[in-house]
């Protein structure tokens, strides 16, 4: 493609880092990873390309043209359009389709959708707008699957925040140096160290935690793919605002009970006893296939124990969810057994009760 067509609009990179030294890189080993633009000449990737073609004298340059839509809509055949995509230029395939999106997904909110503030006039309402899959569908393309395509933008957005601590890392994933999947858990990390909000004022009497588990070995559907982990010192090393008569929940995973009673003991609490969670199907698990997790309950001080009309079962049944979602029951079973208190979710992801003050990094959105 003639570099005068190219459509270069506003990109988030103010500095295009060392030109000279890519365009020698090129003179010397070629183009290894062509520009891509959409199909209406609108650059997507790779304006550094471009401008060391440019220092070179050069006026064509080898481009991919992806059709935005088609990708957005799953129309495109995967056998005969696969592209060896980078990183980068999957994240900003996923920046370009993300406005469409966002707007279609405010659409989604409203409850109703009239055409000039009319209902139509046999009644009912204009279909809401179909619930898209993008990111499975840039995987298609690429070649990859939707996940690998979440931790890619994860990984560019990372980037766009803080350009000077994970650019390089970026440009080695790029190359094919590091994984994409060891990049996401660095971004995941770094986000842990530095979200993390204070932990709240007050003393609560009723804890509610479900700490992020860090696992040695490497396992299918490993946390680390999923959100920041944390090692168990550092969880036990958190000062917890408990009032001096309190009761704490906590969620524990078969090959985390060992640490989340030292975690529970660090806290200033005694284990009592445990609740199981039974789940409606199996996931993984190094020796056996799990389908049950634990809920510890630890005391400290004289906070008294439940009416009897107040004590659920010790077995929960109820489904499993997305990853680490735990069931929203529990809320309302920790309130009957314990009502009236100050109650406090630790490590929260979004999802937690009307009567919660929550913490974690999840919940800062």
């Amino acid at each position: 493609m003639q570099l005068s067509e190219i459509k270069i609009g506003k990109r988030f990179r103010k500095d295009n880092g060392n030109i000279q030294e890519l365009a020698d890189s090129i003179k010397k080993l070629g183009l290894l990873h062509p520009i891509v633009v959409s199909e209406k000449g609108e650059l997507i990737a790779g304006l550094r390309r471009i401008e060391a073609y440019k220092k070179l004298g050069w006026t064509e340059i080898p481009t991919t043209i992806v059709n935005l839509q088609e990708i957005r809509d799953g129309e495109i055949d995967e056998n005969s359009v696969r592209k060896d995509f980078t990183p980068s230029e999957i994240g900003a395939i996923d920046e370009a389709l993300r406005p469409k999106e966002q707007a279609e997904a405010e659409q989604r909110k409203k409850q109703t959708q009239f055409k000039n503030g009319k209902p139509p006039s046999g009644g009912g309402t204009v279909p809401r707008p179909k619930k898209g899959k993008t990111r499975d569908n840039i995987g298609k393309v690429a070649g990859k699957s939707g996940k690998y395509v979440e931790q890619c933008v994860a990984i560019v957005k990372a980037t766009k925040k803080n350009p000077e601590k994970f650019t390089p890392l970026l440009a080695s994933v790029d190359s094919g140096k590091t994984s994409v999947k060891y990049a996401y858990q660095q971004v995941k990390k770094f986000e842990n160290q530095t979200n993390t909000p204070p932990l709240p004022e007050g003393e609560f009497n009723v804890i509610y935690a479900d700490p992020p588990w860090q696992y040695d070995l490497t396992l299918r559907g490993n946390p680390d793919e999923h959100y920041a982990t944390m090692e168990g010192q550092k969880i036990s090393d958190l000062k917890i605002p408990s009032a001096k008569d309190a009761v704490l929940f906590l969620w524990a995973t078969n090959p985390k009970l060992q640490e989340a009673l030292e975690v529970m003991k660090a806290w200033g609490f005694e284990y009592k006893t445990n609740l199981v969670w039974v789940k409606d199907k199996f996931g993984n698990g190094y020796y056996f296939r799990g389908q049950h997790e634990l809920l510890l309950l630890g005391i400290k001080g004289k906070i008294g124990t439940p009416f009897d009309s107040d004590r659920p079962s010790s077995v929960l049944n109820a489904k499993r969810e997305e990853h680490s979602k735990k069931p929203r029951e529990v809320y309302g079973l920790i309130e009957k057994m314990y009502p009236n208190r100050k109650y406090l979710e630790l490590f929260a992801r979004g999802n937690n009760g009307e009567n919660w003050t929550a913490w974690g990094n999840q919940n800062q959105a």
